[in-house]
């Protein structure tokens, strides 16, 4: 390779840019290859943005073959015979006229390809380039060729030529291009059917072994309140170290807190009677999104876990305690994605629907729109992450759901995203951000957002009277 940049930089000056484009390598391949030029003694330079080489004549014979004086060309009839003081070679017309057509070009090509294609010697290259006074910027043509009368042929020939060239250069472009998207489909396909492949036995088996309570339709209820759960910014799959935080956290603390807040939440609800539940599921339910761990906008996490094992676990969790929560009321589920998992929330939920599709006391809402709105009664609930929207949302409900905005009277937004609990009240509607239960990682310790009590919020709702009461579950699992 080596040799081919030192060819380069000789017989034209070239950026550092101009040889890695030519070359088709990185600009580490290429300093490292003339740094290795001058270690071999090539005096090498840079001059007005330029690499130069200054050769000797040792260096000049061993580069361009031993021919200093210009040959002695003789014509004989079909070909050419070049002669220097110390060998002779024969080039028919032909092979010189192609040799011409390839070299002598807006898009040459290299002098190592013009050999290949033409099947010759490197020295013989030489010898003809320097007899013929053959140049990148000369004329494709033969001198014989070019007379008074048929210049305009011979451009006429030349932009046809171009014109071929340039349709073939595209349609190799358009092949690359083409297969480059296929080899991506490749292996996307690849993954995804591995991926579907993995979770199909996993919940398969779940299925043989999960004990689930007997399915019967829940009598309709004259209760006039509906109980919310939500549970943000749990961030499954999270790895925090107690020497380092303050706080150990990983999936099965994780998980452990979770279900701490939906035991104590039915421990103090049992003895009431809820027209439905509602349980909003996301707002960063998991940590990352892909298999590099990081999250959906390309943030790296600190994890405790592959991230099928978290989507299976995760959807797991999110399944029991669906099924525990059906047996007080019927329960409406529903997407709202977060900033650290827009997509593995999506293909939970999406899950979640799947294994529900037959239960009367449970209905899932997986479309992947990121704000959603739940009317009960004078009572209208919006639900958003939060990370988006910033002050734009204390106008998104009037407009999105309007219908309900002038049939309601009491009205709030409940937002994540913060991890702590803040409240705004604006445009006849209540911002409110809810806590979370998760613990602070490395990142966040380190830059001071620290002091947040793990808590999460669950609401019970009326009707006629909006909000009647808040259910704070602090959380103490280490």
């Amino acid at each position: 390779m080596k040799d081919k940049i030192l060819e380069l930089i000789a017989t034209n000056e070239k950026s550092i840019i101009d040889i890695t484009n030519e070359m088709e390598i990185s600009t580490k391949e290429a300093m490292n290859n003339i740094d290795e030029l001058i270690e071999d003694g090539y005096n090498i330079f840079l001059e007005d943005s330029k690499v130069k080489v200054k050769l000797s004549k040792k260096q000049s014979k061993s580069l361009y073959g031993e021919e200093e004086k210009k040959p002695v060309v003789k014509d004989i009839g079909d070909s050419y015979i070049v002669s220097s003081p110390k060998r002779s070679i024969t080039i028919t017309k032909d092979k010189l006229k192609q040799l011409k057509l390839l070299y002598c070009d807006d898009n040459p090509l290299t002098i190592n390809q013009v050999c290949r294609k033409l099947d010759i010697p490197r020295r013989d290259f030489f010898l003809v380039k320097t007899a013929f006074s053959i140049t990148h910027d000369d004329v494709p043509y033969l001198d014989e060729e070019i007379t008074d009368d048929n210049i305009d042929d011979l451009v006429d020939k030349t932009l046809e030529r171009r014109k071929e060239k340039y349709f073939i250069k595209l349609q190799q472009k358009e092949i690359e291009k083409l297969s480059k998207e296929v080899n991506e489909y490749r292996q996307k396909d690849y993954f995804i059917n591995k991926i579907h492949n993995m979770v199909t036995e996993y919940f398969e088996e779940f299925a043989k072994t999960y004990q689930r309570p007997a399915i019967k339709e829940l009598p309709k209820t004259h209760s006039s309140e509906m109980l919310e759960i939500s549970i943000v910014d749990l961030h499954l799959g999270k790895l925090t170290w107690e020497k380092e935080t303050g706080h150990n956290y990983d999936m099965k603390i994780a998980s452990k807190k979770f279900m701490n807040v939906i035991y104590d939440i039915i421990d103090r609800i049992k003895d009431k009677k809820f027209e439905k539940i509602i349980f909003p599921i996301g707002n960063d339910f998991f940590n990352f999104d892909n298999i590099e761990g990081k999250t959906t906008g390309g943030t790296l996490q600190d994890n405790d876990s592959r991230i099928h094992k978290m989507y299976l676990k995760g959807t797991e969790l999110l399944i029991r305690t669906i099924d525990i929560l059906s047996q007080f009321a019927r329960v409406e589920a529903f997407l709202i994605p977060g900033n650290h998992d827009f997509l593995t929330s999506f293909y939970a939920v999406d899950k979640i629907a799947s294994w529900f599709r037959n239960d009367p006391n449970v209905s899932v809402d997986a479309s992947p729109k990121t704000r959603k709105y739940i009317k009960f009664g004078k009572c209208l609930i919006g639900f958003a992450h939060g990370n988006e929207e910033r002050k734009r949302i204390e106008g998104n409900m009037q407009v999105e759901v309007p219908q309900e905005w002038g049939s309601t009277k009491f009205r709030e937004w409940h937002l994540a995203h913060l991890h702590s609990e803040k409240v705004k009240e604006i445009h006849g509607v209540k911002v409110r951000h809810l806590t979370s239960v998760t613990a602070t990682d490395a990142w966040h310790y380190k830059k001071g957002y620290v002091g947040a009590t793990p808590v999460s919020q669950s609401f019970i709702w009326d009707k006629e009277k909006g909000l009647r009461n808040i259910l704070y579950t602090t959380t103490t699992v280490e």
